[in-house]
């Protein structure tokens, strides 16, 4: 079967705004985004970042939506296709190919804390956490993480309503959901910070995050900001590529880009303003953990009026975030199973989410039946031994190979591709500048600074020194 999805376009640049948006609207602006930006120096670290999104964020997306709107295909193909008419080695598919793994991989754990959210938005619906304290509520989420066949269940549910949606072609699937999920979320996190600003706390929420605090800064701080700026974006696993192969012409690529990031960076700090001031009102402190939101939040949302609402509101919300995620992640793909094996989009969702719940069982069961069981994987020069995984559970060893090894590199051999193969005219030409010095800066960054920056994430994340 010939898909006729490449005639798809967005229907008007809002609604690509919204939805590349709310891709990159990621769980890690609840769960660590709040505490990140404190214990980092504040507002010190929010300057760092927002130069990052800027220098290494914004000129990478730009050159993957120029990409997809250029090859009009999913990721391997895209490069194929550029590849070989600008005349250069047919290996850069590869690069198409690890965006698509990396998406995969990330999908799979992202599917886990999405089935877990949707578990404790019903369980705030039905009033569990009631009047809990912290220990229960810690005890409660040890107890659910251990329980393999719970966790399953809420995973294949989750599995289930994502493969529904991307199983439907793009105008009905994502989308219309997108365009109703987004603006909800919005909605939701309004609600919350509405809740927040009428806490007790809020003036010192405001401090903790937007001050500069430069007692809480140190070395790490910028490449700590650097990395945030980077993983928020949902760059080199093939969805902006997807994303720019629907974009219309007459759409400016620059300026919607930097659309998407203001509203992810505004997000961001609503989010870390709304969660810290609920926080800091019930006498608690911020923590870096992503069990943070499933242990201490519960009991907070209890010192409130309408406790069990705010909670399901919350949950709702991290649930959403999940799946909008996911759904843009799985539409490079799903477009290239169609492509590769002729099938129709439902028989690729369909297969792509039986492997996604494969993965996450892995995940689920790393957690639980298989937890203090480890992997060591290890590269030998000689005598000498540089271990990439030292005795980590598939949890980490999925998260090591998406996240730090294959996405950054992915980044950064993307970058080499389109400063050095795509002509300067062909870019030129394709982003459509209003200003030639506009173009000269996104050249000069996208050439010289942004490699730079992605080696040193690719350091950091690999832990070298």
């Amino acid at each position: 079967m010939i898909s006729t999805e490449h005639a798809f376009t967005w229907r008007s640049r809002t609604a690509f705004v919204i939805i590349t948006a709310g891709a990159t609207l990621s769980l890690n602006d609840f769960l660590t985004f709040p505490a990140m930006a404190g214990q980092n120096g504040g507002g010190v670290f929010l300057l760092f970042y927002i130069l990052f999104l800027f220098i290494l964020g914004l000129p990478l997306m730009m050159a993957e939506l120029m990409l997809g709107r250029l090859a009009l295909s999913d990721p391997a193909a895209s490069f194929q296709k550029l590849s070989e008419q600008y005349r250069a080695s047919v290996y850069w598919k590869l690069i198409g190919l690890g965006s698509m793994l990396a998406a995969f991989l990330i999908t799979a754990s992202l599917c886990v804390m999405g089935g877990r959210a949707l578990s404790y938005f019903f369980k705030s619906t039905l009033g569990m956490f009631a009047n809990i304290s912290i220990e229960e509520s810690s005890l409660l989420f040890h107890d659910f993480m251990f329980d393999s066949e719970r966790m399953a269940l809420w995973l294949t549910l989750f599995i289930i309503l994502l493969v529904t949606i991307s199983a439907q072609e793009l105008r009905k699937g994502l989308e219309r959901i997108c365009l109703l999920l987004v603006p909800l979320m919005i909605f939701l996190l309004a609600c919350g910070l509405i809740l927040a600003i009428y806490s007790s706390e809020f003036g010192n929420s405001v401090k903790y995050l937007l001050y500069a605090d430069f007692s809480a800064f140190d070395a790490r701080t910028p490449i700590v900001a650097l990395q945030r700026a980077f993983y928020t974006l949902v760059l080199a696993v093939g969805v902006m590529i997807a994303f720019g192969r629907y974009l219309p012409r007459g759409i400016s690529i620059g300026y919607s880009a930097s659309l998407v990031i203001a509203i992810d960076l505004l997000f961001s700090i609503f989010t870390g303003l709304t969660i810290n001031a609920l926080i800091f009102s019930t006498g608690y402190e911020p923590e870096l953990h992503n069990q943070f939101a499933f242990t201490i939040l519960p009991v907070v949302f209890t010192h409130f009026d309408s406790a069990g609402l705010f909670a399901a509101m919350f949950y709702l919300l991290i649930t959403l975030a999940a799946l909008t995620t996911t759904i843009a992640l799985m539409e490079s793909p799903i477009t290239y199973l169609q492509r590769k094996f002729d099938c129709s989009r439902l028989r690729a969702a369909c297969l792509l989410g039986c492997g996604v719940w494969l993965f996450g069982m892995g995940v689920i069961l790393a957690q639980s039946v298989w937890n203090g069981s480890g992997f060591t994987l290890a590269l030998f020069f000689g005598d000498e031994a540089v271990r990439l995984v030292n005795n980590a559970g598939f949890d980490d060893v999925l998260i090591f190979f998406s996240n730090h090894l294959v996405q950054p590199f992915v980044a950064l051999f993307t970058c080499i591709f389109v400063a050095w193969v795509i002509p300067r005219e062909v870019s030129f030409a394709e982003l459509a500048f209003t200003h030639k010095i506009r173009f000269e800066i996104w050249n000069y960054l996208i050439r010289y600074i942004t490699p730079v920056l992605l080696l040193i994430v690719i350091i950091a994340s690999l832990g070298i020194t």
